[in-house]
């Protein structure tokens, strides 16, 4: 959810060939023809898909990927993907004729259920004692339900949960939820006062960090959560969307670290975990206005796929631009073993998730 404008090759072509139209120089070639061709273009070349990213993290796009037969199988949002313990990937939508859909990773269709969640928002899936936990988070339900894979409900964490918190629970809208490993959850309540609120194991709640101000740590729209063990140590990274900022928590709320990411808008995070070792400890970054950003273990944009080549000035990350004709507005993101990238979208003319995949050779 959330808006942005964005600059892309498709604009700009359009824009170009008007200008050339308007000034008599592409007598004989008709507008509409020319935008056909464009359109062609756009889908057929580099093979069928726009490639994006720089260096070793350069992707070829797979646009249609996900696509189905909307009579039977519609998408409203697409809002959270992940994978589960089978390998199929899951998708999110906030459409209730199916808000979980499952895919093989070529793109075909395996199963559709789930009904209850009118403005789905966040998906994880813990494998918990050998067994797939999904944990939905619906921002207007207010709620965070923790499922079954066949959709039997074991837990909900309603507003009455975090009610100390507010002096209006009607300002609540939670986004987002990470679990450790001993069973500890954090829930972003990202359209609401921008918390993030921490529960133990059996769902009592221990605290609450961030919140609106202008302090370091404070928060503007904390979109998404995930638990970073990397280090070795656990700590909370958060999604300032409203900030373009990448923040660092440790488990009792402590901010550790910051890293600006400008020009963008960061929604959801994924770590790399490829077969072969390679990008290890990396991370990808859903940017809501057109963008994945891929990050180092160093904290440095190594990629923008979707946009120009990250620029840094100083050690200080210029602000990130926007360049593809691939990307609406990127929601989640999921990284496969293989490196390639699965992309579901908010308010993208009802498409289905996108899947990238890493260029040969780079």
């Amino acid at each position: 959810m959330g808006g942005s404008s964005r600059f892309s090759r498709r604009s700009l072509l359009g824009s170009a060939a008007q200008s050339l139209a308007g000034a008599g120089l592409l007598a004989g070639l008709p507008f509409d023809k020319l935008r056909a061709e464009e359109h062609s273009h756009s889908f057929n070349s580099a093979c069928g898909g726009e490639i994006l990213g720089q260096g070793s993290l350069r992707y070829r796009a797979q646009r249609h990927w996900g696509d189905l037969d909307r009579a039977h199988y519609p998408v409203k949002d697409c809002h959270g993907i992940t994978e589960d313990r089978k390998g199929r990937i899951i998708l999110l939508t906030n459409d209730t004729h199916n808000n979980l859909i499952a895919y093989d990773k070529s793109g075909k269709f395996i199963a559709a259920w789930e009904t209850r969640f009118p403005t789905a928002h966040g998906l994880e899936i813990e494998d918990h004692r050998g067994e797939d936990r999904y944990w939905i988070t619906d921002h207007d339900v207010q709620c965070l339900s923790v499922c079954t894979g066949d959709g039997h409900e074991l837990r909900r964490i309603g507003p009455e949960a975090v009610a100390v918190k507010y002096p209006d629970i009607n300002k609540y809208h939670p986004t987002n939820t990470a679990f450790t490993a001993d069973g500890e959850f954090f829930i972003s309540d990202g359209y609401g006062s921008s918390f993030i609120h921490h529960f133990d194991p059996q769902g009592n709640y221990i605290s609450g960090f961030g919140g609106l101000g202008n302090t370091p740590a404070s928060l503007n729209e904390p979109h998404s959560v995930w638990i970073d063990t990397r280090s070795g140590k656990p700590s909370v990274l958060v999604c300032d969307r409203g900030n373009e900022m990448l923040k660092w928590f440790s488990l009792s709320g402590e901010l550790q670290r910051v890293v600006p990411v400008p020009g963008a808008r960061p929604s959801n995070v994924a770590q790399f975990h490829h077969a072969d070792g390679r990008f290890k400890n990396h991370i990808a970054i859903a940017s809501l206005n057109g963008m994945i950003l891929i990050l180092d273990a160093n904290d440095q944009v190594v990629s923008a796929v979707g946009g120009e080549a990250p620029h840094y000035i100083d050690g200080k990350l210029e602000p990130l631009q926007v360049f593809n004709y691939t990307f609406n507005h990127p929601h989640d993101v999921y990284v496969d073993s293989t490196g390639s990238l699965y992309v579901p979208q908010w308010w993208s003319n009802q498409t289905y998730p996108i899947k990238l995949e890493l260029v040969s050779g780079a």
